[in-house]
């Protein structure tokens, strides 16, 4: 019997063969960036498409870059560096443009599209009673609060995407700045030199806490890993300012409540949607920010609704990039292609058009 099941053993093992696979050929194709509104200056990031055992950089950083627009003259952008090109100009909303790369062998890679006008909010109705939400999206409860306004747009096909973000007072007026000072301090306590020679890049540059947290976290575990976890705020310069910098603003959950909005997929930051004229909006916003607060009344947490106006590329490729994310965590679920519209290229030229809304304090 012992023999019989090494026989068979032997059998199995010596059915093993390693396969030559043929070696995975490099693709040229270029991969196209460009989300554009009126509030920035033209930016395209240009790359190749690289293997998946391929670690190397592939940025293009030989190519003409143009924009073209609708009877107007053409722009013409400039290398800055790792592939990306750059002009001090900003599109204007309402007017066709046409990107025009001309990338030597690879021939020439074109896009047209255009920024959308703004879409009119009004009526903005938030309750200031909580719910309870089943999300579709993720099959979970969430405590909620409803919104409700009325939205109106072209009487052709408008598109449209909602975001939530809340703003802390007392945090987001609050900034922090690494001085000489702050280096001299850390040099005391013996921090690394290499450690204080990535801070020392930081002198001047204001951020709120969390980033400066972030990216203090990252310096630490680059150059040493002992001093990861150590708070080196008060080491920092304090600074009180008046403006509401973007990156102290904080996401929030966002479910939608009308027939023609929805989540993507298990998407909870994002709700999309596809509109004509004017409609009915009803959205389900997360009061995590409420329940944080408890009673206290030194500061105030603010409700901001980003609203953007998106072209039709820009909708499709929103929509398709958010799906292939949440696929990627289903080994069973089908591949979802994203969505491109680069002439002899990949990637996305798209306008959009945003707005935030500060619609309610708490």
């Amino acid at each position: 019997m012992r023999i019989a099941y090494l026989l068979i053993v032997f059998a199995f093992v010596s059915c093993v063969k390693d396969l030559e696979l043929p070696p995975e050929k490099p693709d040229q194709t270029i991969v196209v960036n460009c989300l554009f509104s009126e509030d920035s200056n033209w930016k395209v990031s240009l790359t190749r498409i690289r293997s998946f055992a391929d670690q190397s950089e592939t940025f293009v950083d030989d190519a003409r870059v143009f924009i073209v627009p609708e009877n107007k003259d053409t722009i013409h952008l400039t290398h800055l560096k790792d592939g990306i090109y750059t002009v001090d100009e900003k599109p204007a909303s309402g007017v066709q443009y046409q990107l025009v790369i001309d990338a030597g062998n690879s021939g020439k890679i074109t896009a047209t599209s255009s920024i959308p006008v703004k879409p009119v909010i009004s009526d903005i109705r938030p309750s200031t009673q909580s719910a309870i939400y089943f999300s579709n999206a993720n099959l979970t409860d969430f405590t909620v609060l409803p919104l409700s306004f009325r939205i109106s747009g072209n009487d052709q096909a408008n598109f449209v995407r909602f975001r939530l973000y809340n703003f802390r007072t007392d945090m987001g007026y609050t900034r922090y700045m690494v001085t000489k000072e702050t280096i001299s301090s850390l040099r005391e306590k013996k921090f690394p030199e290499d450690y204080l020679s990535e801070l020392e890049k930081l002198i001047g540059v204001s951020m709120n806490s969390y980033e400066y947290w972030g990216i203090i976290r990252g310096i630490a575990k680059k150059y040493d890993p002992a001093f990861d976890g150590i708070d080196i705020t008060s080491s920092l310069k304090k600074i009180t300012v008046k403006t509401r910098y973007a990156d102290a603003f904080q996401a929030g959950f966002l479910f939608s409540n009308s027939n023609w909005l929805s989540n993507v997929s298990k998407d909870i930051w994002n709700v999309l949607g596809e509109y004509s004229g004017t409609q009915e909006a009803a959205l389900f916003v997360s009061d995590v920010p409420v329940l944080n607060k408890g009673n206290q009344t030194n500061y105030k947490e603010e409700y901001w609704l980003e609203t953007v106006a998106m072209s039709e590329a820009y909708y499709n490729y929103q929509k398709s990039y958010i799906k292939q994310l949440v696929n990627k965590e289903n080994p069973f679920a089908s591949v979802v292609e994203v969505y491109s519209n680069i002439e002899n290229g990949v990637g996305i030229f798209a306008g959009y058009n945003r707005q935030m809304i500060h619609f309610k304090d708490y």
